[in-house]
């Protein structure tokens, strides 16, 4: 029959059980890395949606504008009642922004275009600035300016 042998036991010193701890560590801080990179990329990309969507309803706010009152800028319109020709406002609840829309006369001027060829029948020409600042709801802020020139009757201005 078969013989069985007995070898002598290798003393062990349990080199696999630190090689794999160490393995374990190293792969711990890799993924904690990782974690916080991701986190920090979403931060960033929240970050830049915002700054989109603040824009993005800003330029509406100024388009809703212009639509409201073409035809309406000329010289002092900004103090005047909305049903005598003044300045139309239109909602400025976009999206989950609010919008503020704050409109100035920056000049009212000889049109130079239309200066040289009309003589001293020239058309005037007044200048507005619309700044429209949006602010949404979960914080960050955008402003956005549009400038308007706007032909008015010799004498306006």
């Amino acid at each position: 029959m078969g013989e069985i042998r007995m070898t002598a036991a290798i003393p062990q010193r349990g080199a696999a059980l630190v090689v794999s701890l160490i393995l374990l560590a190293v792969m711990t801080i890799l993924v904690v890395s990782t974690m916080r990179t991701s986190i920090l990329q979403l931060r960033i990309s929240g970050s830049t949606e915002t700054l989109s969507v603040n824009l993005a309803n800003a330029e509406v706010a100024i388009a809703d504008f212009l639509d409201a009152n073409v035809g309406r800028f000329a010289p002092g319109f900004l103090t005047l009642p909305g049903a005598a020709g003044g300045v139309l406002y239109p909602n400025t609840e976009l999206n989950d922004s609010r919008v503020e829309l704050v409109v100035t006369q920056v000049g009212c001027n000889p049109a130079a275009t239309f200066n040289s060829q009309m003589g001293s029948n020239a058309l005037q020409a007044a200048q507005f600035n619309i700044a429209a600042t949006a602010t949404v709801a979960r914080g960050g802020r955008s402003t956005v300016h549009q400038g308007v020139e706007a032909l008015a009757p010799p004498g306006s201005c």
